[in-house]
């Protein structure tokens, strides 16, 4: 295992884009209601509606699309959408079980930390049979939080009885390796798509993620790999 983590007592994850491959599902969500609702989607739907909260991209297909729903009906059919596709289609990143399986091994405990709702979140873990991997699993939801503070990594920690300095964070989103690294967290970034992104130009976030983590792979089998 590589050095920069091999001696952690406690392991967080993210699930989004870490653990499992669902950032391609998130972005033809869109695009999947507008066509089940005979609307045509607009070429590159995704990078208009991915900065918008869930109202706000209700209220965009009730403008520019002639949706005749309520914000609530819309919002409620997004999710239904959105849950099907953890409940029946979310694959794990390359290497994720044979990692998870690794700390096990180790007695090292396992924590969960996402933004993503717990239904979701249980449905995809159980489907995946990682659930029993977990000592915690937090969401941001639960806690009233987001990965722009550090509670939901501390608290995570602090439920499987370690302190942040023995504690590795892995993740692949900028804004939250950046709010781990900072709290004091060891952090591993994993790759992906998602992270060729440029959200704060000029640089991609996997440019600026390589200046700030501990330690960056592209999967966790090469976490797995000693330097």
């Amino acid at each position: 295992m590589r050095r920069e983590i091999s001696a952690m007592k406690c392991a967080i994850f993210d699930m989004d884009g870490t653990l499992v491959d669902s950032m391609p599902m998130w972005h033809t969500v869109a695009d999947k209601y507008l066509l089940q609702n005979k609307r045509t989607p607009e070429e590159n739907l995704w990078d208009r509606v991915k900065r918008l909260t869930e109202t706000e991209t209700a209220d965009y297909f009730i403008e520019r699309y002639g949706i005749e729903k309520s914000r609530e009906k819309i919002c409620g059919e997004i999710e239904d959408i959105i849950f099907r596709e953890y409940n029946e289609n979310v694959g794990l990143k390359e290497g994720a079980l044979d990692f998870l399986e690794t700390l096990r091994t180790r007695n090292i405990p396992i924590a969960l930390a996402t933004a993503t709702n717990r239904t979701c979140v249980i449905a995809c873990l159980e489907r995946l049979g990682i659930i029993d991997f977990f000592t915690v699993i937090h969401t941001c939801l639960d806690l009233n939080t987001s990965k722009h503070l550090p509670y939901i990594f501390e608290k995570s920690a602090a439920d499987c009885g370690c302190k942040v300095s023995e504690t590795a964070v892995f993740e692949d989103a900028l804004h939250c390796i950046r709010t781990a690294k900072n709290a004091g967290f060891t952090v591993a970034a994993l790759y992906d798509a998602s992270s060729g992104e440029i959200t704060e130009p000029p640089l991609s976030d996997w440019q600026r993620i390589t200046q700030i983590a501990d330690v960056c792979a592209q999967n966790f089998n090469e976490l797995l790999k000693d330097n």
